[in-house]
């Protein structure tokens, strides 16, 4: 049965987000980037287009001085002309040149704000993407509306700012004839800054309010179905039938291990039907004896089984035998308390070994 959207109901996991952003698909605002830059390159102005003017105005009136000078204007060279073209390039570039820089660094930092550093993975070509009739039917896609919308929106509250701005000091205005060329352009520097942070401040409440809202998309359009939530957790941890079987396999294999050691063991301590445990003690290899096999059950019925088909001894001792099966692991050495009563059973052992071989000489 195919899936629609309506079924998709769980979050989307970790592991799809981090397969979106490989592919490029990631929530990003380019509003928060445009308010970023906005703001940056206003304050930016307000620091740096005092010095800049005066640094232009003595240039520019430097340059202005030797045309209208009919001595110097008389003697001026090509070579002439062409230095203080350059000086004024100069000028204009290196004063542009912190303020570009700047602007580059703040966009990039929106970008990286809102991204992390992404690599995207290269695409395939896909040449249905240069298809005019699918590009126009994506003019009228839900996304586009809400994005035209978004913009008139952005446009109505730019021009109302500016109305209200202007509006405001609109009485001023007639009273700038009276104003020098410095105080003229002060005055009008200042309504123009004040304008600007207020259609800035504006922007940034539409930009966080977009990234919220392209963050929400972003993650519905990533949301599972709870079949898909299954292959991945399935995915992820394994098949658990194949878990199980493995499972199986390993603990088979480790039985297998264990009855092929019973018959190197020196003793089988039980206590007496229910659990059995195999032990060895090679006194030039180890330092302490090790289990070598144990089981509950019906595996420590075949221990004993397999202990009595090779001959080796059977001892009874229901607390050496409950303490090692709960506490040793397979292959281990016994832990230090349990040295002395172990050591009494191997005696026992060997002196049965002992007097066996003993009888067998005679």
């Amino acid at each position: 049965m195919a899936e629609s959207a309506n079924d998709k109901t769980e979050p989307a996991s970790e592991k799809r987000k981090a397969d979106a952003r490989r592919e490029g698909n990631i929530a990003v605002s380019r509003d928060v980037t445009t308010a970023a830059l906005l703001l940056a390159a206003i304050g930016l102005l307000a620091l740096l287009a005092g010095p800049g003017l005066h640094k232009l105005t003595d240039v520019t009136r430097l340059g202005l001085t030797m045309s209208f000078d009919p001595v110097v204007r008389a003697s001026l060279t090509i070579e002439q002309i062409h230095g203080l073209l350059m000086q004024y390039g100069l000028t204009s570039l290196l004063l542009m040149l912190p303020f570009l820089a700047a602007l580059a660094l703040v966009g990039t930092g929106a970008i990286l704000a809102q991204t992390g550093f992404l690599w995207k993975e290269s695409l395939p070509f896909d040449i249905g993407r240069l298809n005019p009739i699918k590009g126009f039917g994506r003019l009228f896609t839900l996304r586009s509306v809400s994005e035209l919308i978004k913009a008139l929106v952005e446009i109505a509250i730019i021009g109302g700012i500016g109305a209200f701005v202007i509006g405001q000091d609109l009485r001023r205005l007639p009273e700038l004839v009276h104003y020098d060329m410095w105080g003229l352009l002060t005055v009008m520097g200042w309504l123009t800054l004040k304008m600007a942070i207020m259609i800035a401040g504006a922007i940034a409440v539409v930009a966080g309010a977009d990234f919220v809202y392209q963050r929400y998309e972003w993650e519905r359009s990533l949301r599972m179905t709870r079949q898909e939530v299954k292959e991945e957790h399935r995915d992820a941890e394994g098949d658990p039938m194949i878990k199980s079987r493995v499972r199986t396999v390993q603990r088979d294999m480790m039985r297998k291990r264990m009855m092929a050691a019973v018959p190197t063991a020196d003793v089988v301590v039980t206590n007496p039907t229910h659990l059995a445990v195999a032990l060895k003690y090679d006194q030039a290899n180890i330092s302490a004896p090790i289990v070598v096999a144990k089981g509950a059950g019906h595996l420590a019925e075949r221990i004993r089984a397999v202990a009595r088909q090779h001959g080796v001894v059977i001892v009874e001792n229901k607390f050496v035998a409950r303490t090692l099966y709960k506490l040793v692991e397979t292959g281990r050495e016994i832990p230090a308390d349990l040295y002395r009563a172990v050591a009494e059973i191997l005696a026992f052992v060997f002196r049965a070994r002992g007097l066996a071989s003993e009888r067998v000489t005679r």
